[in-house]
């Protein structure tokens, strides 16, 4: 399949790009029983690719709007949000600045190279201090005044960001190639299930969290939902608390863990399937469907689609063997 890219700062050209993003049926014995197809949005751009696009695009068109030169964000060493970000700037004319979690180490991450690349400037910053980013004072205290440009959160997790997620959820119910019975997708923050969760409404949304959150995820996607709701009331499905789906068991012993038998599995599913994943997510999504499956946990001829969140440069960060 070929790899398209973001070439213009467009609300509509973007939605026609992500409208023309494919759908993959999965040819594996590793899923018993039920039918998984995968939503490519990894093939929406090389550089700026999968949720992260989405929770993109409303926040650039807004800085673009408002005569914003400089964007201003933050992340870790191996930050897909960060590498986005930085490609995004140097694509469409934003000056970009990275705060970067831990002090600057000898050799930059794969990730942070590119970024530096793309024209990225980094702020390396303490764990103490980066933890403290959600203050209103955080710019400042690393000394980057919000004067010089527009601040989006870690992982685009703001209102511009979950609208982004809220029109991939518009688009998928427009582009489904069969009738799915559920949609399943890898959360590290809440934001992107929040946010499918209020535009689907033909089959339900079920996340799988990558890291050990302790109801930080299904908080966040309440939160982000919400807001939503605040923002535009119409057109939202009405839903209750309960009706969060969330599975926790399989992040493999937290964010960034790669243990054997999730290795194992990557690589039967790569040859099986010819279909990359990311270790941090996609892999971790797939593995879960994949147990579930084996556990005879769907109806037989259940059909699942899998959302592609894209973040395949993460990679190099793993031995992968596959």
């Amino acid at each position: 399949m070929t790899v398209s890219y973001l070439t213009t700062l467009d609300l509509d050209a973007f939605t026609e790009a992500a409208r023309a993003i494919p759908y993959q049926k999965v040819r594996s014995n590793l899923f018993p029983g039920v039918e998984v197809w995968i939503r490519r949005d990894d093939l929406l751009d090389p550089l700026i690719s999968g949720n992260k696009a989405y929770k993109l695009i409303f926040n650039l068109i807004k800085a673009r709007e408002l005569g914003v030169e400089t964007l201003i964000t933050c992340g870790g060493a191996w930050s897909n949000h960060l590498h986005a970000t930085a490609a995004a700037g140097a694509r469409f004319g934003f000056r970009t600045i990275g705060i970067v979690r831990g002090e600057r180490p000898p050799v930059l991450s794969a990730m942070l190279q590119d970024a530096e690349r793309l024209g990225m400037k980094f702020i390396f910053v303490s764990r103490e201090l980066y933890r403290q980013r959600s203050q209103s004072d955080f710019l400042n205290r690393v000394g980057v005044g919000s004067a010089i440009g527009a601040y989006l959160p870690e992982g685009g997790a703001n209102l511009a960001g979950v609208r982004g997620v809220h029109l991939l959820g518009e688009i998928i119910e427009g582009t489904v190639p069969i009738n799915f019975d559920q949609l399943w997708v890898a959360c590290g923050t809440g934001l992107t299930l929040g946010g499918l969760n209020s535009s689907i409404s033909s089959f339900p949304v079920h996340g799988v969290e990558v890291l050990k959150a302790g109801g930080f995820v299904r908080r966040a996607a309440w939160h982000w939902f919400a807001a939503l709701s605040q923002y535009n009331t119409s057109g939202l499905k009405k839903k209750s608390a309960g009706e969060v789906e969330l599975t926790d068991e399989f992040h493999c012993g937290g964010y960034g863990k790669y243990p054997i038998r999730l290795q194992e599995f990557h690589r039967a599913f790569e040859m099986q399937a010819g279909i990359p994943l990311d270790p941090i997510y996609t892999a971790k999504l797939l593995y879960a469907i994949s147990q579930k499956a084996n556990e005879g946990h769907f109806s037989c001829g259940t059909k699942i689609l899998a959302l592609h969140s894209g973040g395949l440069q993460g990679r190099r960060g793993f031995q992968l063997g596959c």
